[in-house]
C-alpha cells in the first residue's frame, strides 16, 4: 500500500509543472500597440487590435478573449469571398516562437460584440486574452476613435 503523501505528490506534480509553464508563457509574451476602435453611439460591435510578440522558443496559441464591456469577444479573420470581404470566426491563432502576430484591420482581430455601452475616445476597456493551456493575460486597453486611427 502506498503512503498517502506519495499519492498526493503524484497528483500535485502536473499542476506544479503546468503553473511553471503558464508563468513562463506570461513572461515571454509582449503585447504592443493595443487599442479598441471607438465608433459612433448606437454601433453594437467593435474590434480590438494589437501586436502579440512571442519571445519564447515555443509557439503560443491565442484561443479567445473576454471583456465586461461586451456580451462576447472572439477572434475573427477578414477573408475575401465572392468578390467581397467578410468576417469569419476563428477558433485560434498561433503566435510563432520568436515571432509575432498582428491583430489588425483587414486581417485577424478581436471582435467585441454586443457592447454594453458606447465606447469613445478616452475610454478604456479591460480585456482578457485566453491562451492554450489555460494561460490568460489581462490588460486595460485604450479606446481610439476610428477618426484618429
Amino acid at each position: 500500500m502506498q503512503k498517502p503523501w506519495v499519492i498526493f505528490l503524484l497528483l500535485l506534480a502536473p499542476l506544479l509543472t503546468s503553473s511553471i509553464t503558464l508563468a513562463a508563457a506570461s513572461s515571454e509574451l509582449q503585447i504592443r500597440n493595443a487599442y479598441v476602435r471607438g465608433l459612433p453611439p448606437g454601433v453594437a460591435n467593435t474590434a480590438a487590435y494589437m501586436t502579440l510578440v512571442n519571445n519564447s522558443d515555443a509557439d503560443i496559441v491565442l484561443t479567445g478573449a473576454e471583456t465586461l464591456a461586451a456580451k462576447s469577444a472572439s477572434l475573427h479573420a477578414t477573408v475575401k469571398r465572392g468578390g467581397g470581404m467578410t468576417m469569419e470566426h476563428v477558433m485560434s491563432a498561433t503566435i510563432p516562437a520568436k515571432g509575432s502576430l498582428e491583430l489588425k484591420t483587414g486581417g485577424l482581430h478581436l471582435m467585441l460584440m454586443g457592447l454594453k455601452r458606447p465606447l469613445g475616445s478616452g475610454d478604456s476597456v479591460r480585456l482578457t486574452l485566453k491562451f492554450e493551456g489555460g494561460f490568460v493575460q489581462t490588460m486595460v486597453v485604450p479606446v481610439v476613435s476610428v477618426l484618429d486611427e
